[in-house]
Parts: C-alpha cells; structure tokens; sequence
C-alpha cells in the first residue's frame, strides 16, 4: 500500500501523519480538428482503506475550456451529472452525503478559474470509481500563424497568497505540494489531417501513429509519466491556406480571419503613433528557480534593443514590493537612458521576496499615458499569485489606453493570469517553458505591439436573421494572428443555404469574406455552440463594472455606494449562470453534481483524502532549504517561517546589492516528505539555508554572473564594479549565434560599426569591394540589415524591432528619400 506523509501543525509543533493516496492515474484522450480540440479526462480513484472516504483532487484545465460533461462510473452504475446553480449543487451534494449516499462534485474556482475541483464522496472500501471530464477548447496560434498550440495542463503552480503574506493550497484546499505522486498519467490524441504538415512536442516524448487515413494518432511513448509538467503538442501548418474559415451549426457559425502584413499596412494606412513602452518583470523568490530570472534578463535586452528611437519607456520590478527605473511613468528612450536601463537589467536578480503584482498596476493606472499616446505593457512573469480576480479587474479599467503583453514563464505558470492580463486588455500573451531559447517568443511579441493592430472591426452578412457577436465589441487583430467570431441568429429555426456570404469591415474597407456555394454540412456535435457560450461567459467575466456616479463621501453612504457595486456584481454572475445552464457548460458559479442513490447507507465513518499535488519540474525550489520561507508545501508553515524572518526593508534598486535572509534566534525545523517518505529537514537557525528577498547592508554582494543577450558566452558579459567590456572570442559559425551576435552589436541608433574582418566573415568579400561616396558606417549597416532580411530571414521575428530600428535610421540618414534608400539597398544586394 502507497502511502505519503503529510505535515500537521499544531502550534509550533509539526507532527507527519500517514495518508493514503486514493487517485490512482489520470487518462487524457483528444481529438483536435482545426482550431478547436474535444478532450476527455479520465481519473480513477480506488479506496484502499477499511473506512467510507471523501476524495478531493484540485486540479488544471485552460481557462477557456467549455466543459460540458462529467460522469461517474462505480461497478456497472454510471452516474451522469446535472449543471446546477453553485450554491445549490453543494446543498445536494452535503444533503447526500448525509443521507448515506454517494455524490460527485465538480467545481470551477472563482478565484484561479484554471483551477478545478472534483469530490468524490463517501467512496467504499474497496471500490473503485471511474471519473470523466469532458469539455472543448480553442486552440492558439503561434510563430505568425505557422502553429497551432494544444495544452493539456496538469500542474498547479504553488501561488503566492499576499493576504497570507506566503504560498497557499489551490482552490480553497489544504492539498499538499509533493516532490512525486504515486498517481501517473496517460495521453492519446487524434489529429485531422487538413492542412498539417507535421506534429511535434516539445514537453514528452511521444510517437505519431501514420497509417491513419484522416488523422495523426499520438502517444506518448513512455510509461508511467508523472504530472511534473504540462502536456504540449506543436501542430505545424501547410503554408497554403485561406486566411479565412467559416463553420455552421444549427443557430450559431464561427468564422476566423488571420491577415497578413499587407492587410494590416491597407487597414491602418501607415499612420504611426508614438508608443510608450513599459516593462513589468517578475523579480519574485520563485524566479530564481530554473533560472527564470535568467530569461527575464534576456528578454528585457532584446526588448532594450529593439526599442524605436524617441519613443517612452520604463522597467518596473515587482515581488512583496514594486520599484521603477525612473520616477515618472515613462521617460524618452535615448542613449543615456537606454544604458541606466541596460545596468538594471544585468544586476536583475529574484530579490524581491513574495508575488505581489497589484500594486505596480495601480500605479501605472494612476499615471495613464498622454493623450494620443498608445501604451504597450509587457509583463514577465512566473504567475504564481492567488489574488487573480483583483489583478484582472484592475487591468479591465486600463484597457481603452493600454494593451498587455504577457510572457508565462516556467513549467506551469498560471496560465488564468497569463491569458487573463493579455485578453482583458486586448493584448497577446505566450508561455515561454523551461530550456527554450527566449528570443524567439519575445521577438514575435515586440513584433507584434511594433506593429499597428487592425480595429474597429465590424461583421455584415446576407443572412435575414439579426446576428449578435461574441466577443460583443471585436478586439484589434495583428498580422498573423487570429480573431475568432461567435454569432449567433436570433431567429433559432433559421435554416442555412447555399448563398451564404459573412464580410468582415474596417471602416467600410473590406478585410476579408467568407461564402459558401453548396448545402452546408451542419456541424451537429454542438462544439461551436459550447464554444460561443464560453465566449460570452468570458466576456461577461472580464467585462468592466458600470461606474457608481459619485454622491455624497460622508460615512454613512458608502454603504449604500457599496449596495450599489455589489448589486451590479449580482446581476453579473446572475447572467452568467443562466448562459452557463443554456449552453450546459460548467462556469465559476455553477457545478456539476451527480447523486448515487444507496440503501441503508452510513456515512459516519467517511474520512477526507485531499489529493497530493506533484510539484512541477519547474517549482523543484520550493522543496528545498533554498526559499524554504515562501513554501510551506501545503501552506501550513507559513507562521512558523514568518518567525524566523525580520521585518522587510528595501535598497534602492541600482545598487548591486547580495540579497539573503538572515534567521532570527527562532529555531523551525520542516520535513517535506514525497510518497517514498524521503524526508528532508532544515534549521532556521543556520542563517545560510534560508535565502529571500532582503537587503542586508553588511555584507558584500558576490559578482553578478554574466548576463548574455543570446546563449553564446561572451558577447555581453558584466563584471562588478566596472563597466561592460567586449573582449575577444571566436566569431560564431551557427546562423542563429550569428543573428544574437548581430542584435548585441548593434548601436543604440541602429546603425553598425564593424571591424572589415567582421563584413568579411559574414559576407566572404572584403569591405572594400563595396565603394560608394556614403559613410563606411551606412554601408556596413546596410550590409547587415540585407543579411538579416535575406539569409536569416527564418529569424525574423527574433529581429525584427532590430531591423525596423536600422531601417528607419538609415532612410533619415539618406533625407528621408525612398528612392535612394531602394536604389542603394538593391545595389548591394546584387553584390552580397
């Protein structure tokens, strides 16, 4: 029998009790055809013991996810759930439970709405019960429309709870974070075959099954895989297709447009705004696990780097407490301010203490950007916080002034937040998983906020039936990426024909249609139906609440102002529960429940089984001494940790400073036990076990390691105390290398400054060759710039802010005249 220690606190006395593991293993079964997948969980719960038991397991699906069935089988009974208004199915299923019946819950969490809980109730000895979970999903497109993205979940990052002032259990549980579960998980998928060139994935070994006509079959190819880390498959796409896709179900179609470069320059016209550039980096503890703080820095120079000249920026470090670069919101982005930022950025360090990212979006709130100005925020960030919903709604009140880009660093951020931050504010978002070079999904975002977006998009049709939208109000869409529209015909018995014909618009200039010329195929398994629903239910989520006008600010009115907001709060989840119960899909305020009547049952004995969570690949730091002050595995050491920390204060953040915690005289001894009930213990009384963020102004910091813009060593290195030095290395041979080496040499007004040997390396002719009556500097650069757009083309999204830098200072070099910079840039492309 499988068994795992716990920890138990009871004053300041920590005792370990034995816990059986009633999850036994987890099946994920899919099925993805186009932009959407249908999956099927299955988790299998088997009671071991001599007594009834309450299983509760929290565990991960994508936020958009619509699920629409839960069943449980015991013996040959298959117990199908009904959806219920929240407070009504936990009624149920207590009222059960106390009946001496069985009853199976599931949930979604209010708070971290990735996070789900299911209860198994009043299993019997020896039983066993078989849980599936299905729901549909739409799928992300990445790399400029090239993937599509499918993500199964299955950690739970241990999220920083600022009210608890430490980690909490998810969801309201005390379920603990473990090192490794004895439960494992098993993974399949079909996948159609229109239009995919290949299959990859970059977290699992799996092996693709070919002899299938209409799809792919994918296995993973090992056995007995942990829940360490999320499940990503990689669909490559067939260069060739329709930037526009129209599908039909009974009452409801959805039709996706994802426009090239050339749509995007018609629609907008070229018009160019001034743009404010703000970067928010996660400089918490649990950063500095699988060096996420290292691909913070990376990122922030490439971001540094590819920055249009004259236009506002500022960085902004956020943990227990935020500190900004420069006082006011954002100042001009030139040489001497570029390299404040640049000595910031290589002493960057997860000193910051606990996660707490309220703050520095209120005060970017309070100091919005000028008139005519678009605000870009880029956010980088582990995710690991609890307070979710205030974050959310925060950045709702922000979005007609500013768009989020939000980078999911790690293993298992939470990808609520991640998604959250960017779709509040019609931004982008991309999770950026450990061991992968950084560049590439920084460049594709700085791309794509460089970039003027498509808006005010509107829907027409030839359809006489009235069509209502979801989203309502259509977000900007980018180039190569995709916008998804849900309509839906009022008149419900509305037949389709052959003629039908939906025209997307931008300001009366057609962007794109779609039109069918045969006798539909009805898509009849109500996947775009439960999909639409889930579109609204979002849009209701995420929508801003009315503002209460302001009346009298004596005391004793703000209780009816606060009857006022909490009203609209009411009427908001009252509309979300009657789309969630129209469409039956689960949603924050309803459950599923399903009740297994039992004759002469007896409950009394039940015990409670809360599932271990395994601690992801990603989050190994929080099993260990290291940042043993922010984990306390299932939250309950929390007060014993306070005591051996001092009250925080902080530095300024320029200076180097070697932040570690220093133990008080208060001695906490933990044993953190996985289910092999390998123990391991520390003492807070050697200071050394303990680190954190806080300044100590006694002690020295160490050199800061060397902080490299690509993963080749030496092309930027920073050494304490002096200033940052280029010194001598072999030149790189791997094209990659080279376009990390191009991007770290450029000057901060775009240009290059090479040695001759360098163009002759890179070209294989002497400078020489290239004589014209211009500045050796412009020919170098327009050399380089050739190179980038041409033989490392398949890096572009790395480099474009780099190429758009260089191009627009060589064209004000040449007046500003289009005909000489094309006639001088096709001049020396014929000689490269």
């Amino acid at each position: 029998m499988l068994r795992i220690k716990s920890i138990l606190q009871g004053g300041n006395n920590v005792s370990v009790k034995e816990k059986y593991v009633p999850l036994k293993e987890v099946r994920v079964e899919g099925k993805i055809h186009s932009f959407a997948a249908d999956v099927t969980i299955k988790q299998i719960f088997r009671n071991e013991e001599t007594n009834p038991i309450e299983a509760v397991y929290c565990f991960p699906i994508e936020e958009q996810a619509a699920i629409y069935k839960f069943v449980a089988q015991i013996d040959d009974r298959q117990i199908e759930a009904e959806l219920k208004e929240k407070k009504e199915a936990q009624k149920e299923y207590n009222d059960a439970l106390q009946q001496g019946h069985g009853a199976y819950l599931l949930e979604q969490n209010e708070q971290s709405q990735d996070n789900f809980i299911i209860n198994v109730g009043a299993l019997l000895p020896g039983k066993e019960c078989h849980i599936t979970i299905s729901y549909v999903t739409e799928l992300d497109l990445i790399e400029n429309g090239k993937k599509i993205h499918f993500v199964v979940p299955t950690t739970i990052a241990p999220r920083y709870n600022p009210s608890q002032g430490g980690i909490s259990s998810p969801a309201g549980t005390n379920s603990q974070y473990i090192q490794t579960t004895p439960y494992t998980i098993d993974f399949q998928c079909q996948i159609d075959k229109t239009n995919v060139s290949s299959v990859s994935s970059s977290s699992h070994p799996i092996q693709i099954d070919l002899n299938q006509t209409d799809y792919y079959l994918i296995k993973f190819s090992q056995t007995n895989t942990h829940l360490d880390r999320d499940i990503l498959v990689d669909i490559h796409l067939n260069e060739q297709r329709s930037n526009t896709i129209l599908a039909i179900e009974s009452n409801v179609f959805m039709i996706s447009f994802t426009p090239n470069e050339e749509d995007c320059r018609r629609a907008m016209k070229n018009v160019e705004t001034t743009n404010e550039f703000l970067f928010i980096v996660d400089c918490s503890g649990s950063m500095q696990d699988e060096n996420k703080i290292g691909y913070a820095q990376q990122s922030m120079l490439l971001f540094l780097k590819s920055l249009p000249l004259n236009s506002q920026f500022n960085i902004i470090r956020f943990g227990s407490d935020y500190q900004s670069l420069f006082d006011s919101a954002t100042v001009v982005y030139n040489e001497e301010n570029s390299k404040k930022a640049e000595h910031l950025i290589k002493n960057m360090r997860a000193d910051l203490g606990g996660t707490e990212l309220l703050n520095p979006l209120k005060w970017l709130e309070e100091h919005p950007p000028q008139e005519g100005r678009s605000r870009q925020i880029f956010l980088l960030t582990d995710g690991e916080i609890s307070n979710v919903d205030q974050v959310l709604d925060l950045c709702r009140s922000m979005s007609k002034s500013s768009r989020i880009f939000s980078f999911g660093l790690g293993a298992s951020p939470s990808r609520s937040l991640v998604k959250g931050l960017a779709r509040s504010t019609n931004g982008r978002f991309c999770f950026i998983p450990p061991s992968t070079k950084v560049d590439t999904f920084v460049g594709q975002q700085l791309e794509k906020a460089l970039q003027p977006s498509i808006t005010n998009i509107q829907i027409k049709s030839n359809l006489s039936s009235q069509i209502t939208t979801a989203p309502k109000v259509l977000p900007p869409v980018y180039a190569n990426d995709r916008l998804i529209i849900y309509g839906f015909l009022d008149n419900s018995s509305y037949e389709f024909d052959h003629n039908i014909e939906i025209e997307l618009f931008n300001n009366e200039n057609k962007l794109s249609e779609a039109k069918i010329t045969q006798i539909p195929n009805i898509i009849t398994n109500q996947t775009i139906s439960r999909l639409a629903g889930k579109a609204l239910i979002l849009e209701l989520q995420h929508s801003k609440l009315a503002p209460i006008r302001k009346g009298s600010t004596q005391p004793r009115f703000q209780e009816e102002n606060k009857q006022s907001i909490d009203e609209q709060k009411e009427e908001q989840k009252k509309r979300i529960i009657d789309l969630s119960l129209k469409y039956h899909i689960l949603s924050p305020h309803t459950s599923f429940i399903g009740i297994e009547k039992r004759l002469n049952g007896n409950n009394d004995q039940m015990v409670l089984r809360e599932v271990p969570i395994q601690i992801s690949a990603d989050d190994q730091h929080l099993q260990t001494p290291r940042f043993a002050s922010l984990s306390s595995a299932s939250g309950m050491l929390n007060s014993c940790m306070m005591s051996c920390a001092p009250k925080r204060s902080y530095q300024n953040h320029i200076m180097n400073s070697c932040v570690n915690m220093v133990g008080s005289n208060a001695s906490c001894h933990m044993l953190m036990n996985s289910y092999n009930e390998e123990s391991l213990s520390m003492d807070c009384n050697n200071s050394s076990y303990l680190q954190m963020s806080r300044p100590n102004l006694n002690r020295t910091s160490p050199p800061s390691p060397p902080v490299y813009l690509s993963n080749m060593r030496g092309f930027l290195k920073h050494e304490e105390g002096s200033v940052e030095k280029e010194y001598k290395e072999k030149f790189p041979s791997d094209d990659e290398d080279i376009v990390r080496y191009l991007i770290d040499k450029q000057n901060f007004d775009g240009l290059w400054s090479f040695d001759p040997k360098i163009i002759e390396k890179l070209t294989g002719k002497s400078l020489k060759e290239f004589q014209y009556s211009i500045k050796k500097e412009l020919i170098i650069s327009m050399i380089i710039l050739i190179l980038l757009e041409t033989r490392f083309s398949s890096y572009s999204s790395m480099c474009h802010g780099i190429i758009q830098k260089s191009k627009k200072r060589i064209l004000d070099l040449l007046n500003k005249d289009q005909n000489q910079y094309q006639s001088f840039y096709d001049q020396i492309r014929q000689q490269l």
